[in-house]
């Protein structure tokens, strides 16, 4: 081969080195010299090209009848020589340059050459021709690329188990520069190459040499992007890392080390592992290291990216309320103080703020977001002068500003309007609202910034929100929701509002009240005029869908704030505005499937965090049925402002019956249907003015039964009066303990024998003092949740239940607001199986195992598998135990009953009786990498409390456990076989039936594989018809 077509040799170079001598797109030396030239560069280019194309011509084959040419050739020499042409040919560019016609034209023959010489995998050549995919990924547009980028993710993937560093390292950073740039519509086939690869297993194997000393820092950094990279894209590829005991024992390692690279490469490791819920809470589990780590690279004297990318991981580990709360208890102070630093502390380059400051204001910003969730995290927000922070963020200059307490409220607004209309980072403003919202939501009641130091500052920032809210209020229809950065700061800034006027605190409500009401002056019923009027055109307009989503909430918010000021709230009375929001109520239960989201805020997901996987979060209070909430706000309002005020009292419960009677109906509706946590507190909120209090369970409602009932209650409470009632110990121990007397008292107090031996009934006597009726009614709540009492009695029921610490009554009995966040309390039956109060339990479920490795009762030492409960529950669940405990035959006597199900069908079994909730099998990424064995096991404990269902007459319970199946054998239809055989051993044809149309579409695969073979032909006929049926649907 001639000397001259050959371009001095590709030095070996990794991919860290060469991203950062190219990335700036300075001239490579052979366009340098090109350039040297003046008219030459074009002439140098060609024959740069042409020399391509002699060495390219070298492998061409002709394929398809000989249209097509393709590059196969597999001498070593001809592949080098074609990796050193195209290397000096792309010399030539840069990514300014690659629109050039000769690149354009000989791109799919550069990719084709490079496929197959990686393809080929000879370790001579691989490498170079590694480096130059690089130089071609960074010069060539990713658009132009996207039709080879799979046929290079199959070159590149397999080459990464390579143990040659020169090979396996290129080839790491190519593939990752390529799935970083790959279309989503590619992706599906992209992770069918990477699973048929290995690339994972492979990447975590590289990764775990780090710890041998053979590999450099700067191969570890590229093998962790890598792997992020994977991990952020494709969720499937994550449980096998977080999983992978030996590899997260070496990145704690690798994380403290001092070398800030490596600590960077290992918090974008975690952050990805933190889009799987089940990762997250794996590394949290023993998280202090990693969140010290995580807390330290956030310090000022660290880069910018290491500081953001400490900021993503944090954001991430508090994707859900639990993982956050866990994050919270171990690092709450010095992750709070990071981060108001981080957003108080940055200045300006040239009058203008640097693009890495930018981002890590951004990230900052997104973290200060978790003050939307309860916890002592909030008190560290107010210690590190969060109020100072935000407020460099809403004023230019702000330590110039001049704030003084003896400034007026007429001052201090003509500076705010100054200030908003300077737009001062107006990328960040929604968030600084919706951070100051939340944080006011979930103020304490004594709450007051003067202690805090921070009265001016907090002040001013609440004036500049309610400058905003009240300017979206007045744009009324001009508010225009396709400008998003306008959209979400009128919408956060209104939130913001409401949030501040709700605060339990009661100096930031005021403040909120006073200065709202200060701004919108003499315009106010002007504007409420406006407001009214637009909500009453939806429900009357007939329409199903809302006319503008970013006005209405703003109308909603709107009335809401105007409701708790009493001057507005009688003009929304007096202007049918009740009516309007109880219509617009009924209208959205009407159309609710046909109503979207309300928020317009860039938060809480980012691109990467729409990937998550395995998380149960519960929604925020605005996050479902926003519209609805905000409706019933404004509602709690005016029915509190018309029942203090005698003659609006009196006109509401008079004059209103219909309205009244219709007010209810659909509160109730709304309390017990499947809306937001939020919606549903306010309508109990609302109900409570009614005298209906609490929620109605269905749990409450099994129980509520029991309730005096002699049969099989344990204690009866006996009055002054000489009347008595019949309750159950246990549900007191739990629901109202300070009812029971001391263990002493018990022990002492008079027993009697009931008609059955092995039963007792403890007499209790009442103090004279204490009101029947009143104690009556909380002992319906406390078995039920929920209780209708009578305005005579609620007084005696507010001592009651102020005596006895029930505090969800005492909230509803004296009308305080719900504290938002808030969610729906529960009954707490579990309570009665903790070690405090097994003492309590009466009888055994004993499931058909008799031995289970390991097993040991903590109350009663048996180490036979057993479950203790109380047959006041089980009789409340069941019908068919109800009839055993009282038949009066012998086993009605006995204080054990053997149960047909495995003993993990018990323990979910157990739960649903004390819960009313039958427990899930592990979702996402747990469910989908368990063995066929451990999912069988699972199965069969559904099927086998199906089948119990039918014999203890459960219908609801039977039900639960039909879904639980059918999405069981959704997303693993290889399970439908053995489903159908269990279901078929039990009689349960409906089950068969709905196992055979899972199997459906896999049935001529079955047939092949010959696991037909073991059942019985009425089955494989069943199955063959629901086949047939299937491809007649042509699904």
């Amino acid at each position: 081969m001639s000397q001259a077509l050959r371009p001095s040799p590709l030095k070996s170079q990794f991919a860290g080195k060469f991203f950062s001598q190219t990335g700036s797109g300075e001239a490579t030396p052979a366009t340098r010299m090109a350039s040297s030239k003046g008219g030459n560069t074009t002439a140098h280019m060609n024959t740069l090209h042409q020399r391509l194309y002699h060495a390219l011509n070298l492998g061409f084959r002709r394929v398809c009848n000989e249209k097509e040419k393709k590059w196969e050739c597999t001498d070593i020499e001809i592949q080098r020589h074609v990796v050193r042409s195209i290397s000096a040919f792309l010399d030539c560019f840069s990514r300014g340059t690659a629109n050039n016609r000769l690149i354009k034209d000989s791109i799919s023959d550069i990719a084709g050459a490079l496929v197959f010489i990686l393809g080929y995998k000879n370790r001579a050549v691989v490498g170079s021709a590694a480096n130059v995919v690089i130089r071609l990924i960074r010069i060539v547009p990713p658009s132009i690329l996207q039709s080879h980028s799979l046929d290079l993710v199959e070159s590149l993937s397999p080459l990464l188990s390579c143990r040659q560093l020169e090979v396996s390292l290129p080839c790491a950073v190519a593939l990752n520069a390529i799935l970083l740039n790959m279309r989503e519509t590619k992706e599906k086939e992209a992770w069918k190459v990477l699973e048929d690869a290995r690339t994972v297993a492979s990447v975590v194997g590289n990764l775990q040499k780090f710890s041998e000393g053979s590999v450099s820092v700067e191969w570890f950094q590229e093998m962790a992007s890598l792997l992020s990279t994977v991990m952020l894209k494709w969720p499937l590829s994550r449980y096998s890392v977080w999983h992978n005991s030996s590899l997260m024992v070496l990145l704690e390692s690798v994380s403290q080390k001092p070398d800030m690279g490596l600590r960077v490469a290992t918090l974008k490791l975690y952050s990805s592992l933190a889009l799987c819920g089940h990762g997250a809470s794996e590394l949290l589990d023993n998280g202090k290291l990693m969140l010290d780590m995580m807390i330290s690279c956030m310090d000022e004297s660290n880069p910018p990216n290491a500081r953001i990318e400490g900021l993503k991981l944090a954001q991430r580990l508090a994707t859900g309320n639990q993982e956050c709360l866990k994050m919270i208890n171990i690092c709450s102070e010095p992750l709070v103080k990071a981060t108001v630093e981080i957003m108080g502390k940055w200045f300006f380059s040239s009058g203008k703020l640097e693009h890495d400051h930018m981002s890590l204001l951004v990230e900052a910003c997104k973290l200060a977001l978790i003050a939307r969730w309860e916890g002592e995290h909030h008190i560290y927000f107010w210690k590190y002068q969060i109020s100072e922070a935000l407020l460099s963020l809403v004023v230019e200059n702000f330590r110039s500003l001049s704030l003084d307490c003896r400034m007026s409220l007429e001052e201090e607004v003509s500076v705010a309007e100054k200030v908003l209309n300077g737009n001062f980072l107006p990328s960040l403003r929604s968030y600084v609202w919706d951070i100051i919202g939340f944080l006011a939501a979930h103020c304490e009641e004594d709450f007051d910034s003067i202690c805090i130091g921070d009265e001016l500052r907090l002040n001013f920032l609440v004036t500049c929100a309610c400058l905003t809210f009240s300017r979206s209020v007045q744009k009324g229809y001009q508010i225009c929701q396709n400008d998003i950065m306008s959209a979400s700061q009128s919408e956060s800034a209104s939130r913001a509002v409401l949030m501040m006027i709700y605060s339990p605190s009661k100096y930031i409500s005021t403040r909120a009240r006073v200065t709202l009401s200060f701004i919108l002056g003499e315009d106010g019923e002007q504007n409420l005029n406006s407001l009214v009027n637009f909500l009453s055109y939806i429900p009357s307009s007939g329409g199903y869908v809302l006319p503008n989503v970013l006005q209405t909430t703003v109308c909603l918010v709107g009335l809401a704030c105007y409701s708790s000021i009493p001057q507005y709230a009688g003009f929304i009375l007096g202007h049918k505005g009740f009516e309007i929001l109880l219509s617009f109520c009924s209208w959205y239960q009407r159309n609710r499937g046909n109503i979207g989201e309300s928020s317009f805020a860039p938060y809480p997901q980012s691109t990467s965090e729409k990937r998550i996987c395995c998380w149960v979060c519960p929604e925020d209070w605005d996050s479902k049925d926003a519209f609805l909430l905000y409706a019933l706000l404004a509602l709690a309002e005016l029915v509190n402002h018309s029942f203090s005020e005698q003659n609006h009292a009196e006109e509401f419960s008079i004059k209103r019956e219909n309205v009244k009677d219709r007010l209810c109906t659909t509160l109730q509706e709304i309390r017990d249907g499947t809306y937001g946590s939020g919606p549903r507190w306010y309508a109990s909120h609302v109900l409570s003015y009614f005298g209906y209090y609490g929620f109605q369970h269905k749990l409450g409602k099994r129980l509520i039964g029991a309730f005096e009932d002699e049969e099989c209650s344990d204690m009866r409470l006996l009055f002054a009066s000489g009347n008595s009632v019949s309750v159950n110990k246990i549900i007191l121990a739990v629901r109202c303990p300070t009812l029971l007397p001391p263990e002493k008292g018990a022990r002492s107090g008079s027993m009697i024998s009931s008609e059955k031996p092995q039963r007792t009934v403890q007499e209790i006597r009442m103090s004279a003092n204490v009101d029947t009726l009143a104690l009556v009614k909380l002992l319906e709540f406390a078995y039920s949740g929920y209780v209708e009492v009578e305005s005579t009695t609620v007084k005696k029921l507010k001592t009651l239940a102020r005596h006895c610490k029930s505090k969800v009554l005492l909230q509803m009995l004296c009308r305080r607001r719900p504290k938002w966040g808030s969610s729906i309390p529960r009954i707490d039956i579990p309570l009665a199986l903790t070690p405090k109060l097994i003492h309590l339990s009466d009888f055994i479920l004993v499931p058909k195992e008799t031995i289970i490795t390991g097993f040991n009762c903590r109350f009663c030492s048996s180490t036979s598998p057993h479950a203790h409960s109380h047959r006041v529950i089980l009789s409340s669940g069941c019908e068919y135990l109800r009839a055993l405990f009282r038949s009066g035959m012998q086993e009605s006597n006995l204080d054990r009953l053997n149960v047909p199900v495995s003993w993990l069908g018990l323990t979910k079994l157990v739960n649903w009786f004390y819960c009313d909730e039958l427990p899930k099998p592990p979702l996402g990424c747990k469910w989908n990498n368990m063995d066929t064995e451990a999912k069988l096991d699972e199965l069969e404990a559904y099927v086998e409390i199906y089948s119990l269902t039918e014999w203890w007459i459960m219908e609801d319970l039977q039900n639960e456990c039909a879904q639980v199946i059918l999405s069981c054998l959704e997303s693993a239809r290889e399970l439908s076989i053995k489903a159908i055989e269990l279901a078929a051993s039990f009689s349960m044809w409906k089950l068969v039936e709905a196992a055979a149309e899972h199997a459906a579409p896999i049935y001529h695969q079955l047939r092949d594989s010959g696991e037909l073979d073991e059942l019985d032909d009425e089955l494989v006929n069943l199955i063959r018809t629901a086949a047939v049926h299937f491809s007649q649907q042509g699904c």
